[in-house]
């Protein structure tokens, strides 16, 4: 392993490194998780700053999960959003919503929260998830959350749901390489503007 940093022993939050798990091309590594699943990680999604990979997934779950289950997030059970431990589309991508703005441990803090984006006083404490749910209605199949012009706050004037090619055809014209916006920006949504990461749309995933 000439020239390649060995991270074996190394602890990255919840992973322990136990082996290179290939010879050639970038390192990959097998890890095993404090909740003993194995998993095979990049190299590089161990070590950057606020590294992609903090756990085999389970860290994830269990943080919305608790996000979601506690304090604030209560009283949405009686919409039958989280029951049983089966969260709806619409509830996980409000917990995600919340998490990625408020939660500093949260792996999209950074460029979210960390860079000044709220959520409106609205769709947080007690009420936050009955007033969001009001807002802006059940989740569409096939689409997430996006903010119109992808800047400025979350808050009911300034975000809906929108499908993957609406969200391309949002993004800010500093994504121009990664694809065309349609609408320009409006004069209040400069005032927030975030230099943001292009979207890989993660709602669409499980836990969002």
């Amino acid at each position: 392993m000439s020239g390649l940093i060995d991270l074996t022993g190394q602890k990255f939050f919840r992973l322990t490194v136990i082996e290179r798990a290939n010879t050639k091309g970038s390192a990959l590594w097998k890890c095993r998780c404090d909740c003993g699943k194995e998993v095979i990680i990049q190299g590089g999604n161990l070590r950057r700053p606020y590294g992609n990979q903090k756990s085999c997934g389970c860290w994830r779950k269990e943080n919305v999960k608790h996000l979601c289950t506690t304090g604030s997030a209560n009283p949405s059970f009686k919409h039958g959003h989280a029951l049983k431990g089966k969260l709806s589309s619409t509830f996980t991508s409000w917990c995600a919503m919340i998490q990625r703005c408020t939660d500093s441990d949260a792996e999209r803090y950074p460029a979210y929260g960390g860079r000044g984006v709220t959520v409106c006083a609205r769709w947080q404490g007690k009420d936050g998830f009955q007033n969001f749910l009001a807002d802006l209605g059940e989740r569409p199949p096939g689409t997430t959350l996006g903010r119109f012009g992808d800047v400025g706050n979350y808050e009911p004037s300034n975000v809906k749901w929108m499908t993957s090619a609406e969200q391309v055809a949002n993004w800010r014209p500093d994504r121009k390489h990664r694809g065309k916006k349609n609408s320009p920006l409006q004069a209040t949504d400069t005032v927030n503007f975030f230099p943001l990461p292009a979207p890989n749309f993660p709602e669409l995933q499980a836990v969002n």
